[in-house]
Formats: C-alpha cells, structure tokens, sequence
C-alpha cells in the first residue's frame, strides 16, 4: 500500500515538475490565484525563471528516483537520502510559514512533503529489512549444500 501511495507521489512530482519547467508563468498565476493574490503584473528576468526551472528540475528528479529506487531492492538504498530531501524541502517550506505569514497552500504542501519523507523512510527500512532477511536465508542455504558436500 505504500509503495503504490509512494508511486502516486512520485509521479505527481515528475508531472508537476515538468509543468513547471515548461510553463513557470502558468503556474505562477495559478499558485497566486490558488491563494487569492492579486495577478502578477511584473516582469520575470531570467534569473528568476532560472531558479524556478531548477527548482522544477529538482521536483522532476525526486520523482524519477524515487520511481526507480520503489521498484528495486538494488536501489532501496536511496530511499533514505531521498526521505531527506523531501523533509528539507518540508521544511523549508514550512519555515515559510514563520518568514511570510499563513498559506493553506504553504501548510498543505508542507504537511505532504513531511508525510513522503516519513513514508519513504518506513519504507526503505522495510526493503533494507527484506533484503537482509534474504541474504541471511542465502548465506544458510550455502551452508547446508556445504555440509552435505562435506558428508558425502
């Protein structure tokens, strides 16, 4: 159930974030609209469009590893780093709250990201459990096959 929740997630991440990248205005007026802000009527200079770029890119990636390392034993490693980076960007988000005032956009967004975090850390320590507990039922099948090559 929560690597299907997990899989949502990031595939929400590699959608928005590709909507970002793309279309940053777009989302601008949307993300202003969302919390009933005047429209923005100035003018982006690169830079800015730039950091929001990244910023997307970022957003894209998480989603993209977070896809592969879901469906990999190989990769549940990653989910641990991965789990940090959404809780920083939780919490950055948060820090919001008490730099710039209340946003229900801000608290939502901040309450989700906090969430994958724990949820990505669950379930990496569920699949670095599984794959222990694999490799212990490997490490007892060689040594009966050993045993009986020393019986015989």
């Amino acid at each position: 159930m929560v690597r299907y929740l997990l899989v949502a997630i990031s595939l929400v991440n590699i959608g928005s974030g590709a909507w970002m990248m793309f279309d940053p205005y777009w989302v601008i007026e949307w993300v202003l609209n969302f919390q009933g802000s005047e429209p923005y009527t100035g003018t982006l200079k690169p830079a800015s469009l730039g950091e929001f770029r990244a910023l997307s890119g970022l957003v894209t990636m998480l989603g993209v590893v977070t896809l592969r390392a879901l469906w990999s034993p190989n990769y549940a490693s990653w989910l641990q780093p991965l789990a940090w980076c959404f809780l920083g960007i939780s919490l950055a988000r948060l820090s919001s709250l008490i730099l710039d005032g209340f946003s229900i956009y801000t608290v939502v967004g901040g309450i989700l990201e906090a969430t994958v975090a724990f949820l990505l850390g669950v379930h990496s320590q569920r699949m670095q459990q599984e794959m222990d507990e694999e490799d212990e039922d490997e490490d007892f099948e060689d040594e009966e096959y050993e045993d009986e090559e020393e019986s015989a």
